[in-house]
C-alpha cells in the first residue's frame, strides 16, 4: 500500500464522505474490540458512531468518527450528547481524518474533569496502523480508490486557482517540470529534463485504450508554449518521445500514437499524492501565521482569514513567476539586474485590485500579507520547503521554455567558476546564522558549501574583517548597557542573538566563538577560513589600477551615500567614515580591476562582489549614467541571482542532488527584516516575568514574544536593514 495515497485520502475527505470514512473507522477498530457495534447513520446516532457490546445494555465504551476539521467544537457538542442520552459511558474513542496530536492535551484534561476519557485517534494514528493487517490494508486501499485516485486523475490537481498561469496546459506544464526537476536534478541536462516532463504533462490522462497521436502530443506543448519556436519544440518534443518509448511510454507504430505505462501512472500518481500533501501542510502553515497576524485586529471575520488562504499562495505564485522571468530576461540579455524582492509590495497591490475583499480590515490586507509571506518564506517547515522549492524552480523552468526550448544552451551564458568577494552585509548574517543549534537552518552556509563543491572560491578583504569586528564591539557593548539608556539602532547581531531568548549577559561569551581579545581581526579571518573556506584577501592595490575618472566619481558617489546614510544619525565619526568609505571603494573597483584580463560577457566574469546593500546597486546605475559608453561591467552580484546560477548554471552537475533542494528560496528577504526598537525592553521583561522558569522555557516565551511584536507591527521593510549598512551601526 502506498502511504502517501493512503494520507491523501484521509486529508482530501469532506462532510459527504461520512459513509467511506464510518467503514474505515469500524475497520480498524474491529481487531482491537471484536465487540464493536456500528451506530452511525445520517440521521443521528445520538452522539456516537459505534459502542462496545455490553451484557447490560449499558454502554461504558463509545467511539466517534468525524472528519470534522473544527474537531474541539466537535468533539464537545458529542460528550455533551452523550452525557444527556448515555451517562454510563466513561471513555470515548474519537477518531478524526485531521492532523491533531498535542493540540488535543488541554481538552483532554478537560474532559477528564468531567468524568471521561478521551482516546484521540487521528490522521497518524491510521497511517501507522494501515498494514498491520489485511483488514486495515483492504479499507486503506478501498478509501484511496474512492478519494484518492479519481482526485489525482482529474484536471482539480492541476488547475490551482493559485496558480499564475492561465491556461491549462500550461499549469499541467508547470506541475509536470517541478515533478521531473525534483527527480533528475542534476542527473542530466535542462532540455532533455523539460522535455521528458512536457511530455509525460501532455499523455497525464492516457491509457491503453484512451491513446494520443503524436499530432496531439505536439498541439498540446505548444499550447503549453505558445510563443516557443514550434519547428525546435516540435524536434525535441520528438526526441523525448523516442527517450521515453518502452521505459515510460508506450508507442503504437503503426497508428503512431502513445500512452504512459501503467507502472508510470503509479510512479506520477504517488508523487502527486506527496506534492499534494506538501501543499496541504502549506496552506496550514498559512492559516497559522494568519491567525497570529490577525489577534490584534479589530471586526476579523472568517470570511477575512478565508481570503488570506488564497491570496498568499497566489501573491507568491505571481512572485515566483516574476522572479523566473527576471533571472532568464537576465540569462538571455546578459545584462545582470539586482534580484531581490523588490516588487513584492507592487504584486500584492495589483492582487488586491484584481481581487478585491469587501471587509472591514481591508486596509490592513498588505502588510498581513507582506508579513506572512516573509514569515513563511524565512522559516518554513520540511514539506513548505520543499513545496516551494519546487514551485519556484518550476516557474523558472518555464519561463526559460517561453524564451528558448533549449534551456541547456542559454544557461551556459552563466559563469561556472570563479571568485566570489563578500562584503559585510553578507557576512554578518553568516555569523547570526551559528545561533541556530539546527545546522540544517544556516541557510547562507548551505549557500557557501555548495559554491565551494562547485569549484566557486569566496574572498573576504582585510577591510569588511575590521568592519565586522567593529560592528562585534558595538553589539558588545550594547549588550553591557542599562536597560533603556542605548540610543539608536540595535547592532543586527546583537538583535539576532536576543531573538534567540538567550540572556544578554552571554553575548559576550557568543562571541568569543569568533574571536579573543588579542587579535580579533586574526581571529575572524581564521575562523571564516576553517570553517566556511573564506580566505583572506586584498583588493587595494588593484583598485588603484582603475580608470582615475571611474575612481573619483565612485569616491564621490559613495561619500554622498554615507552623508545620506547619516543625515539622522545623533552622533558622527568622521574617521569610521572615511574608513567605509574607502573600503567601500576599494571592494568594489578592486573586482573590476581584476576582470581587466577577461574576455567574457557580463554573465561569464571569473570575478564577483556579492552584496544585499541597495545602496551599491544604486551607485552602479549612477555609474553607468555618468559613464554610458566606458564603464566596465558592472561587478555586483544577488543572493538571488547566485542561488539560481547554483541551481540553473553550468556548474548545477557538480553540486549533490540534496544540495539543491536544500537551498534556500529568498534570502534577500529573510536577511532584510527591519529591527524593532524595543526588542531589548521586551526581551528584559519576558525575562523578568517568567524568572524562576527552566531556562528553556523562558528563552521560548522571549521568541514568542518578540515573534508577536514584530507580527503585530507588521514590521516586515522590504527596503532592506542593510539599507542603513550593518557595517556602520552605532560605530
Amino acid at each position: 500500500m502506498n502511504v502517501n495515497l493512503f494520507k491523501l485520502a484521509l486529508e482530501r475527505l469532506e462532510s459527504s464522505d461520512w459513509a467511506h470514512f464510518e467503514r474505515l473507522c469500524s475497520a480498524f477498530l474491529v481487531p482491537d474490540f471484536t465487540s464493536l457495534r456500528t451506530m452511525a447513520s445520517p440521521t443521528g446516532d445520538g452522539g456516537r458512531d459505534s459502542e462496545l457490546f455490553s451484557p447490560n445494555g449499558k454502554a461504558f465504551v463509545a467511539a466517534q468518527y468525524s472528519v470534522a476539521s473544527d474537531w474541539k467544537t466537535k468533539i464537545r457538542k458529542t460528550v455533551k450528547r452523550l452525557s444527556e442520552v448515555f451517562p454510563d459511558v466513561r471513555i470515548l474513542i474519537y477518531m478524526s481524518n485531521q492532523q491533531i496530536g498535542g493540540q488535543a492535551d488541554e481538552l483532554k484534561n478537560e474532559m477528564l474533569e468531567k468524568g471521561l476519557s478521551l482516546d484521540l485517534r487521528d490522521r497518524n494514528w491510521f497511517l501507522e496502523r494501515a498494514s498491520m493487517d489485511a483488514m486495515r490494508e483492504n479499507a486503506a486501499e478501498e478509501l484511496i480508490d474512492l478519494i484518492a485516485r479519481p482526485y489525482l486523475a482529474g484536471e482539480q490537481v492541476i488547475n490551482k486557482p493559485s496558480s499564475a498561469l492561465t491556461s491549462g496546459e500550461a499549469r499541467a506544464a508547470l506541475l509536470y517540470l517541478g515533478l521531473q526537476w525534483q527527480d533528475d536534478i542534476a542527473e542530466r541536462g535542462l532540455t532533455k529534463l523539460s522535455f521528458d516532463a512536457l511530455v509525460r504533462a501532455a499523455l497525464r490522462h492516457t491509457h491503453s485504450e484512451n491513446r494520443l497521436s503524436r499530432k496531439q502530443i505536439h498541439e498540446a506543448i505548444h499550447t503549453a508554449l505558445p510563443s516557443a519556436d514550434r519547428e525546435k519544440v516540435s524536434a525535441y518534443v520528438n526526441s523525448a518521445l523516442t527517450r521515453l518509448t518502452k521505459r515510460y511510454l508506450r508507442h503504437w507504430v503503426k497508428d503512431d500514437e502513445f500512452c504512459l505505462t501503467h507502472e508510470e501512472h503509479m510512479r506520477i500518481s504517488s508523487r502527486l499524492a506527496e506534492l499534494e500533501i506538501q501543499e496541504a501542510d502549506f496552506y496550514s502553515e498559512v492559516r497559522l501565521h494568519c491567525n497570529e497576524c490577525l489577534k490584534d485586529i479589530k471586526d476579523v471575520e472568517e470570511d477575512d482569514v478565508q481570503d488570506l488562504q488564497q491570496r498568499i499562495p497566489r501573491v507568491l505564485e505571481k512572485l515566483f513567476l516574476r522572479r523566473g522571468e527576471s533571472f532568464v530576461s537576465t540569462v538571455v540579455s546578459g545584462t545582470l539586474h539586482r534580484m531581490g524582492v523588490e516588487g513584492l509590495v507592487d504584486i500584492i497591490l495589483e492582487d488586491i485590485a484584481i481581487y478585491p475583499q469587501k471587509s472591514k480590515i481591508v486596509h490592513h490586507l498588505p502588510d498581513v500579507v507582506k508579513t506572512v509571506i516573509v514569515y513563511i518564506l524565512a522559516n518554513p517547515i520540511d514539506s513548505t520547503q520543499k513545496y516551494l522549492k519546487r514551485l519556484s524552480d518550476s516557474y523558472t523552468l518555464f519561463s526559460f521554455l517561453k524564451e528558448t526550448p533549449d534551456v541547456q544552451s542559454a544557461t551556459k551564458k552563466l559563469f561556472s567558476h570563479g571568485t566570489v568577494w563578500l562584503d559585510t552585509t553578507i557576512l554578518l548574517p553568516l555569523f547570526a546564522e551559528q545561533l541556530e543549534e539546527d545546522i540544517s537552518q544556516r541557510r547562507l552556509a548551505r549557500v557557501f558549501k555548495a559554491c565551494h563543491d562547485a569549484g566557486i572560491q569566496l574572498r573576504v578583504t582585510t577591510g569588511v574583517i575590521q568592519e565586522i569586528n567593529a560592528h562585534m564591539n558595538t553589539a558588545q557593548a550594547c549588550s553591557q548597557y542599562v536597560m533603556g539608556t542605548w540610543r539608536g539602532r540595535i547592532p543586527y547581531l546583537y538583535y539576532q542573538f536576543l531573538h534567540t531568548g538567550r540572556a544578554s549577559g552571554e553575548f559576550r561569551r557568543w562571541l568569543s566563538l569568533f574571536r579573543g581579545g588579542e587579535r580579533p581581526e586574526e581571529d575572524l579571518a581564521q575562523y571564516l577560513f576553517e570553517v566556511f573556506e573564506i580566505k583572506k584577501a586584498d583588493l587595494e592595490d588593484a583598485s588603484l589600477k582603475v580608470d582615475q575618472d571611474l575612481r573619483w566619481a565612485a569616491e564621490r558617489l559613495w561619500s554622498d551615500a554615507h552623508v545620506e546614510r547619516r543625515k539622522h544619525a545623533q552622533q558622527i565619526d568622521e574617521a569610521i567614515t572615511l574608513q567605509l568609505i574607502k573600503h567601500d571603494v576599494e571592494t568594489y573597483l578592486g573586482v573590476i580591476s581584476l576582470r581587466k584580463e577577461e574576455q567574457v560577457s557580463e554573465l561569464g566574469y571569473r570575478h564577483w562582489l556579492l552584496t544585499l546593500d541597495r545602496i551599491a546597486w544604486e551607485i552602479r546605475d549612477r555609474l553607468r549614467a555618468e559613464f554610458p559608453n566606458r564603464i566596465p561591467a558592472s561587478p555586483l552580484l544577488s543572493l538571488s541571482f547566485l542561488i539560481n546560477n547554483l541551481n540553473f548554471g553550468p556548474i548545477r552537475s557538480q553540486t549533490k542532488k540534496t544540495d539543491h533542494l536544500s537551498l534556500p528560496l529568498f534570502l534577500d528577504i529573510e536577511l532584510s527584516e527591519s529591527l524593532p526598537h524595543d526588542i531589548m525592553e521586551i526581551a528584559d521583561r519576558v525575562r523578568r516575568e517568567n524568572e524562576g522558569l527552566p531556562e528553556y522555557v523562558i528563552k521560548r516565551k522571549v521568541r514568542d514574544a518578540i515573534d508577536q511584536v514584530r507580527r503585530k507591527r507588521g514590521c516586515c521593510d522590504y527596503s532592506s536593514i542593510f539599507d542603513s549598512d550593518m557595517s556602520e551601526e552605532n560605530n
